[in-house]
């Protein structure tokens, strides 16, 4: 029930966030391709927040999750406060702000001299958060005068352009933080693969009630009328 409740509190806290947020007309969240059931981009997820972002973010709810556990995410650690800013718990981040928010806030990092930390961001103007994926991503930043039709969606893509290559290709980078959303969607939900199978089947069995339950009563009915005549 608390988690519900924090989800809730959550989400409305972030509402007012996204809908200040973007100083960009027309700025579109990229649609995450996530997948519950794909396991392995799930673990290569948690090998990524591992190494990545354990270091300032904590996972709560996450602390006896075996996923979390193989990769080496550290259950008793105290968050780092960046900026005079302690980073927020992860666990239910994917619920609260969506997947498809998080994935786009992770690729719209861009260079901004003027912010303690030189970096900032499409969606969330102002995050204290470090670019700490630029090592793989590369440096960007924003286009002086961007071309783009303002009757289209526009995406974070269209308002910076690279100017130094990471360790890591434009693809593969993408791949890196699809699996970083995934392991958070896995995250927020860790049994929700889980409760859709079961949930097929509670349709299957009820289906089949369904028809046994008609032709009993058409049973039943058929010695009513008889007596009925």
């Amino acid at each position: 029930m608390k988690r519900h409740i924090l989800t809730i509190l959550l989400v409305l806290g972030s509402a007012s966030l996204w809908a200040e947020g973007s100083n960009f007309e027309g700025l579109q969240l990229s649609s995450a391709p996530v997948n519950v059931n794909d396991m392995a981009s799930i673990k290569r997820g948690a090998k990524f927040f591992a190494g990545n972002c354990s270091s300032c973010h904590t996972l709560t709810y996450l602390r006896y999750d075996k996923v979390a556990k193989e990769a080496g995410i550290p259950t008793d650690n105290k968050p780092i406060s960046i900026n005079g800013v302690t980073p927020p718990d992860l666990s239910l981040e994917a619920d609260a702000r969506g997947v498809d928010w998080i994935y786009t806030y992770l690729q719209s990092f861009y260079k901004d001299p003027s912010t303690p930390s030189g970096v900032n961001n499409l969606i969330f103007p102002g995050t204290a958060m470090p670019a700490i994926l630029a090592p793989y991503q590369g440096e960007q930043v924003l286009v002086e005068k961007p071309v783009y039709d303002l009757l289209h969606e526009v995406q974070w893509y269209d308002l910076v352009k690279p100017v130094k290559q990471g360790s890591m290709k434009p693809e593969e980078f993408e791949q890196a933080v699809n699996d970083l959303v995934n392991f958070l969607a896995y995250a927020a939900e860790p049994f929700r693969a889980e409760q859709e199978r079961i949930g097929f089947w509670v349709l299957g069995f009820l289906v089949v009630l369904f028809v046994l339950m008609y032709l009993l009563k058409k049973e039943y009915w058929k010695d009513v009328e008889k007596n009925q005549e």
